[in-house]
């Protein structure tokens, strides 16, 4: 490798140290300085990838993914790892759940950096990124892409712009997933609006809102997770950025938040407006919160947001499995009466038109040479290999509900099939949609301190939809603690 271990530690000691010390947030992601973050475009120096170091293994080489899923995906992985190490003999794959949520795991992770106790693979969050790059901890995947001979063009394109930094693709694959609308049809017919036609618009919601309400459905017809990721996803679909330099992947350094501005004035003043209006029940955002589950479960409310990875954990519940939700919910959930619901799902409905989002998701990432050896680099990269092959992407779609990273995996008759025949699969398909019309250059925020953001803003949505803050101030404080974040950030590189 061509960078020192001294100099490698040395970073992850400091940025240890300021992630733990602020680990009580979601994500990391951008920011860099000019000597160690995020390098121009044209001068990333690939280091070596040992993608033969396999040959001369004389014997199974052992690899390390944590990772944190939850529901069928967590399962779902758990048995690709299985079928995996059950089709070859040279590696040997052990999949390790690290913490409820992607925040412990991140947190389990940076604890690592310094002694060097880290997987082989890490599946992290994407928003994650910029601070896995600045850690000096992983290998760019694009060296092991060329060093193999292979290339990104059969993936999702909008999926690796937004893992490409310094001209360079860092996960080896990306699990990607979007926010979907979902919405119950009865309540729909009921107050006689068009079962299979969702809101596609903030105007739309509202309208749709206050027809369901004026029937008599029910009192409160939207229920919604006050949660960034709402707000990163009405403006990545708006063109907004959240940060200066390119939204964070331009050349320069990231220094300020960019999102005070009237686009995000719109969003929260209509989130402001709907919860004044008694159209919206904010639920506050808290790890394992499934409220606005149970209220659409419940019939209590008829509009809710959610990620289309819920796609099959969705259906399983409606099914009567109630170990989806969580340990923790089950017996709430095991006491809603779930017969005779007709849940349908739709495009994200946006500022202006339905279907504009932004990437969501976790990468494969591998880890350098100064953590594994060239045999388990090689190892790391079959793995990751085996998993993009149409066969593992399209069960990873139609079990585990991501959207298929390879292009081809979406053409698969089996795709196809689960797409049009199964409710899970058929939402599945409209999140794809949205994936393949996605701007490839509008993806989403890259931000080191992205947990510091998600913070800021997920405060923000609180102050205004379950407090009485002023939409404005709201913005404007936590736009001002985004830019603090960012400047503690990059002195600490």
């Amino acid at each position: 490798m061509s960078r020192s271990t001294h100099t490698l530690r040395a970073a992850g000691v400091l940025l240890t140290g300021l992630l733990v010390a602020s680990a009580c947030g979601g994500g990391s992601d951008d920011a860099g300085s000019d000597d160690v973050g995020r390098p121009a475009t044209d001068t990333i120096e690939l280091p070596d990838c040992p993608v033969d170091a396999l040959d001369s293994a004389t014997a199974p080489v052992d690899i390390t993914v944590w990772y944190q899923l939850s529901g069928k995906a967590g399962s779902t992985l758990e048995a690709q790892v299985a079928a995996y190490n059950a089709s070859q003999d040279k590696v040997r794959v052990t999949a390790e759940l690290q913490g409820a949520n992607y925040d412990e795991l991140f947190n389990k992770y940076t604890q690592g950096i310094p002694t060097g106790d880290l997987p082989e693979i890490l599946v992290s969050e994407d928003t994650t990124t910029q601070a896995l790059i600045d850690s000096q901890t992983v290998l760019p995947a694009q060296a092991c892409f060329d060093a193999a001979g292979a290339s990104t063009d059969g993936f999702a394109e909008a999926a690796v712009n937004h893992f490409t930094v310094g001209g360079a693709m860092w996960p080896g694959t990306a699990s990607v997933s979007g926010l979907l609308t979902y919405y119950n049809k009865n309540h729909f017919r009921r107050a006689g609006l068009d079962a299979e036609t969702p809101p596609g618009t903030l105007a739309e919601v509202r309208q749709f809102a206050e027809t369901i309400k004026a029937a008599g459905v029910t009192g409160t017809p939207v229920v919604m997770l006050m949660d960034s990721w709402f707000v990163e996803t009405q403006l990545a679909g708006a063109g907004q950025p959240l940060v200066n330099n390119d939204n964070g992947y331009g050349p320069d350094q990231t220094t300020e938040a960019a999102f005070d501005t009237p686009v995000t004035l719109e969003v929260f003043e209509w989130i402001d407006q709907m919860v004044a209006d008694g159209l919206l029940t904010p639920v506050q955002s808290t790890p394992g919160t499934v409220d606005h589950y149970l209220a659409m479960a419940s019939q209590n409310a008829s509009i809710t947001v959610e990620t289309s990875t819920a796609a099959t954990s969705v259906v399983a519940f409606l099914g009567g499995d109630t170990t989806v939700l969580g340990e923790e919910n089950r017996a709430e959930a095991a006491s809603t009466d779930t017969s005779g619901l007709d849940i349908g799902a739709g495009a994200m409905f946006g500022i202006d038109e339905a279907g504009a989002t932004q990437i969501g998701g976790n990468g494969f990432f591998i880890m350098d040479g100064d953590t594994s050896s060239e045999a388990q680099i090689a190892a790391a990269w079959d793995f990751i290999t085996w998993w993009n092959q149409i066969d593992q992407q399209a069960t990873w779609n139609i079990e585990g509900s991501y959207l298929p990273f390879l292009d081809a995996a979406a053409e698969d008759p089996r795709v196809q099939e689960f797409w049009s025949t199964q409710l899970a699969g058929k939402w599945l398909g409209i999140a794809y949609d949205q994936l393949q019309a996605m701007d490839p250059d509008s993806t989403g925020a890259l931000i080191g301190p992205y947990d510091k953001f998600r913070i800021a803003m997920t405060d923000a949505m609180a102050a205004v939809s379950l407090q009485t803050t002023d939409p404005a101030t709201a913005i404007a404080e936590a736009s001002a603690e985004v830019t603090a974040a960012l400047t503690a950030y990059n002195d600490s590189l």
